[in-house]
């Protein structure tokens, strides 16, 4: 038995076959808890750290989201599908949620991991004080960085929180040379301005980013929020194309060296 195997943590899901949580074929463990409250959150199930009820699709029946499981258990799952990693270049990916909220844990199955040879992503918000994230991030292969905005303020509304931490965060991971892909989630009327988009750019540029991918929005978990009996305050928002985000990064003047991806 290793050292971590009996670490435990919250998670509501794990997803195999994944393409769009980093390269190649993944396993994508959802970890529970979150410190922000986007309001456009697909995942509504994933903020509060208890397990919790939510009524199942079309019916007043109730399932549990979340359990408790161990750093074994987790990479039980995982290691299924290790033959996909190698064949594809994949590896698992954890997501949230906020990984940071579950530090201990999120670092032991990062180390089973790449115990295993597995290669390992995270994709997080960066909100966390450095030195509880950095015990995750410092031995992950790739990070994957949302950025939802550069004007504070707006970012208060939009988030719940300052995105002062995130930005500072950001920076220390690209001075010590970890790999970090920006992620930037495109919503209508909150962050999908041309004054906004450039604003990342250009941040990102600066600061040594080498990528970033813009997310077009969607409402694919709208409906989880009638099932939790919570209100989605975004209802009614228009969906995005992918054609809408090129021509808004037409827009933009791009940095050489930056790839921008949609």
């Amino acid at each position: 038995m290793k050292e971590y195997d009996d670490i435990t943590g919250i998670i509501y899901d794990i997803q195999r076959y994944s393409v769009h949580d980093g390269p190649g074929i993944r396993t994508t463990v959802f970890l529970k808890g979150c410190p922000l409250r986007c309001l456009w959150c697909s995942n509504p199930e994933s903020q509060n750290f208890e397990i919790e009820y939510m009524k199942k699709f079309q019916s007043d029946e109730k399932e549990l989201v979340g359990k408790k499981v161990s750093v074994k258990e987790v990479m039980e799952a995982v290691l299924r599908d290790k033959v996909f990693f190698e064949n594809s270049g994949g590896g698992v990916t954890l997501s949230g949620g906020e990984v940071l909220a579950q530090p201990q844990f999120a670092s032991a199955i990062i180390a089973a991991a790449s115990e295993e040879g597995v290669h390992t992503a995270v994709e997080t918000s960066g909100f966390s004080k450095f030195e509880t994230a950095w015990k995750v991030f410092e031995h992950v292969d790739l990070i994957l960085y949302d950025i939802k905005g550069m004007d504070d303020e707006r970012h208060k509304i939009n988030t719940g929180v300052s995105n002062e931490l995130i930005h500072e965060n950001l920076k220390k991971l690209i001075e010590k040379g970890k790999e970090v892909m920006v992620r930037v989630p495109l919503i209508p009327e909150h962050n999908d301005s041309v004054e906004n988009i450039q604003g990342v750019v250009d941040f990102a540029s600066q600061i040594g980013v080498k990528s970033i991918e813009i997310l077009p929005y969607h409402r694919l978990g709208e409906g989880k929020y009638e099932r939790l009996s919570r209100e989605y305050h975004l209802k009614g928002l228009k969906t995005q194309s992918k054609e809408y985000a090129q021509e808004l990064l037409s827009k933009i003047s791009k940095p050489d060296g930056l790839k921008i991806t949609v």
